[in-house]
């Protein structure tokens, strides 16, 4: 039975990338460099494994390593959940009992992905075995644009769940997003749009934080969005939101994938090298212009 955590997972959450070598391998120093960027510009916890983790490609070696690595970094001062992207309840299981010692507050799962699409009811037992079997509390990651959707009825009976203290929702509608706000309004899960796009209006409807991967490249500028929701700063969000969504922008390369220019981005930062796991590839040199001349435009270089 998944213990509950008593760091609560709020605010400020980079979906940290895995800063790889050209061979593959975990970049220890620059995940050092990278989580102490985050933490420096204090956000108020990690999320490392996820999409833009590239959790389904590390597998578990790498996984258990990472985890271990960052939990050592950390050490303590945020909460840390890891994600366990694997396809289907048992092998969720699985993993999570591999690496739940591995120095994670909290683990993170999808809903059922290569297999016929679930139902509502058949999301809520995956969720419910994976807290009855496991030891860590969990965050249920939810992403419309790319899982099967979670209805606003099952996040709430999600929420409900012993071992359920987080729901991560990114979605491309702000509509989807109030719904999944308002579902879990009073229970004692933290609710964090996912993504960029969403994150000013959905702290300011009622979000407890946001989860998303420009972050790892500029963290101030997100944390002080958060600082600026809770005061009701509603202009000053607006235009923060503006320049996010500029930044987001930016990944729309012809050819390339939006994580491959983060990576090249944050290679050009000083904070990581480019490379992403198989069978990603980095950017062209012809990419590698029109990404410099932007940030030029940004004033990062």
């Amino acid at each position: 039975m998944a213990e509950r955590c008593e760091k609560r997972l709020h605010g400020i959450v980079p979906a940290l990338f895995t800063p790889l070598r050209e061979d593959g391998s975990l970049d220890e120093e620059s995940l050092e460099k990278l989580i102490e960027y985050q933490l420096g510009a204090g956000v108020h916890g990690i999320f490392v494994a996820g999409m833009s983790g590239e959790g389904a490609l590390l597998g578990p070696t790498r996984l258990e390593q990472l985890i271990r690595l960052s939990a050592r970094i950390i050490r303590g001062r945020v909460p840390l959940c890891a994600g366990v992207l694997e396809e289907g309840t048992d092998r969720v299981i699985e993993t999570a009992k591999r690496v739940e010692d591995a120095g994670a507050d909290m683990l993170s799962t999808t809903v059922p992905l290569w297999s016929p699409a679930p139902t509502q009811e058949e999301i809520f037992r995956h969720f419910e075995a994976i807290c009855r079997e496991t030891g860590l509390p969990w965050m249920v990651y939810g992403n419309a644009g790319a899982f099967p959707d979670i209805a606003p009825d099952t996040m709430a009976r999600l929420s409900d769940l012993e071992g359920i203290q987080a729901i991560k929702d990114t979605r491309p509608d702000f509509e989807g997003c109030l719904r999944d706000i308002e579902a879990v309004r009073g229970k004692e899960v933290s609710l964090l749009c996912g993504g960029e796009y969403l994150v000013g209006p959905g702290l300011l409807y009622g979000a407890d934080g946001n989860i998303s991967g420009a972050t790892n490249l500029f963290p101030k500028l997100f944390t002080d969005l958060y600082r600026d929701a809770r005061a009701g700063k509603v202009e000053r969000v607006r235009e923060a939101g503006e320049r996010i969504a500029a930044i987001h922008g930016m990944t729309q390369v012809p050819g390339a994938g939006w994580l491959a220019v983060f990576k090249y981005m944050g290679s050009r930062m000083g904070l990581m090298q480019p490379w992403c796991c198989r069978p990603h590839r980095t950017l062209n040199a012809e990419q590698q212009r029109r990404v410099d001349a932007e940030l030029e435009m940004l004033g990062v270089l």
